[in-house]
């Protein structure tokens, strides 16, 4: 949920250099937050603050937190999905404790306010779904306040009204107009980005969306996985064309390429980048997956529109997906090669590279 979201809005900013400000930016703000927060445990500059021990060991401990979570976004690199997740589970939680500990309800709904900063994290990186959630909890949140604040401190609904309708406004509905123009604007350059990089004939990536997308599977593969690299060339096409005509022969490509979308997984790609050039790209977990793989490609047989088998010439080799300096350019020139290895041998047939050792890096340089 929102993996794709955070995988998007990752690669704009890191593309538009913004990454590391944001980084920064939001480490300034949970200590920021932890430095107010402070000021609360003591009573002579902030009466309204925490009362009794448990209250007060409450407050603190959740302080604490945000200085040291402030501080590792300060000195750890952009998190993952998952770690991005966490953050704004525990952001809605230490708010919404750090205000149940204040004196009295005026003071514990003026601090919900914070809670929209969770709402931004949300709805600009995690997407709509996880903004829907954290709506919910801060509405939950803001509701059991008043309610205390009436019920067990005998407070005035009027009164609070000053408070919980500005809390509401700010928490909730601001984030969530600000969710609605991001989403509308992210679809309405999804549509167009889809277009752009999509092979009208096949329907398969263009090379221009074969690159975004092994961005995108890059920042949403685990650690220590691998990416394996598979180039497809039909033998003979050009003769096909000349024998049978071009209507033929675009035939034959989207049936190989409605072949190679049910082979693949739905976090694979698959790419057509030239005439009868095809490329398939799949994340693995680890070796063995990457043994089973290419076991599936070396006994794959692609087949045309009336279920003919058709001769094809296959390079595959791979690269850790964490590799520094990962170069998409490189990996499918040692694809290509192979591939043009199986085409000077007369074709139908995989040859396999494997990527260079570190020896042999070092060697080269």
């Amino acid at each position: 949920m929102g993996e794709r979201e955070f995988a998007i809005a990752t690669a704009v900013l890191r593309a538009t250099g913004y990454l590391d400000r944001v980084r920064v930016l939001i480490g300034i703000l949970c200590i920021g937050i932890g430095l107010i927060s402070a000021v609360e445990q003591f009573h002579m500059v902030q009466p309204l603050g925490p009362h009794g021990i448990l209250a007060r060991a409450i407050h603190l401990t959740l302080l604490v937190s945000a200085l040291v979570i402030g501080t590792v976004w300060l000195v750890r690199p952009w998190p993952r999905y998952r770690w991005a997740v966490a953050f704004a589970v525990w952001g809605d939680i230490a708010l919404a404790a750090s205000g149940a500990t204040l004196a009295v309800p005026e003071a514990r709904l003026a601090a919900t306010v914070y809670m929209c900063l969770i709402g931004a994290f949300a709805a600009v990186l995690l997407g709509y779904r996880a903004l829907f959630l954290h709506c919910g909890f801060a509405t939950a949140t803001i509701v059991v306040f008043t309610w205390v604040g009436v019920r067990l401190d005998g407070a005035l609904l009027a009164e609070l009204s000053l408070y919980f309708l500005p809390a509401m406004a700010t928490v909730v509905v601001m984030p969530a107009i600000a969710a609605m123009v991001i989403e509308g604007t992210r679809r309405g350059l999804s549509a167009t980005a889809y277009a752009a990089n999509r092979d009208p004939l096949t329907g398969l990536l263009n090379r221009r969306g074969l690159y975004t997308e092994v961005g995108l599977t890059q920042a949403r593969s685990p650690r220590g996985a691998v990416l394996a690299v598979v180039v497809i060339d039909l033998d003979g096409f050009k003769q096909l064309n000349d024998d049978h005509g071009h209507g033929t022969g675009d035939a034959t490509l989207r049936a190989v390429a409605k072949q190679l979308t049910d082979l693949i997984r739905t976090r694979d790609i698959a790419a057509r980048v030239g005439g009868d050039e095809f490329v398939v790209l799949a994340g693995l977990s680890d070796e063995h997956d990457l043994d089973s793989f290419v076991r599936r490609v070396q006994t794959l047989t692609l087949r045309d529109p009336t279920g003919l088998a058709l001769r094809s010439s296959v390079g595959v080799t791979w690269e850790p997906a964490d590799t520094v300096g990962f170069d998409l350019d490189t990996v499918l020139h040692r694809a290509d090669d192979a591939m043009y290895r199986a085409k000077r041998v007369g074709g139908g047939t995989t040859v396999v590279a494997e990527p260079p050792r570190a020896d042999e890096e070092r060697a080269a340089i």
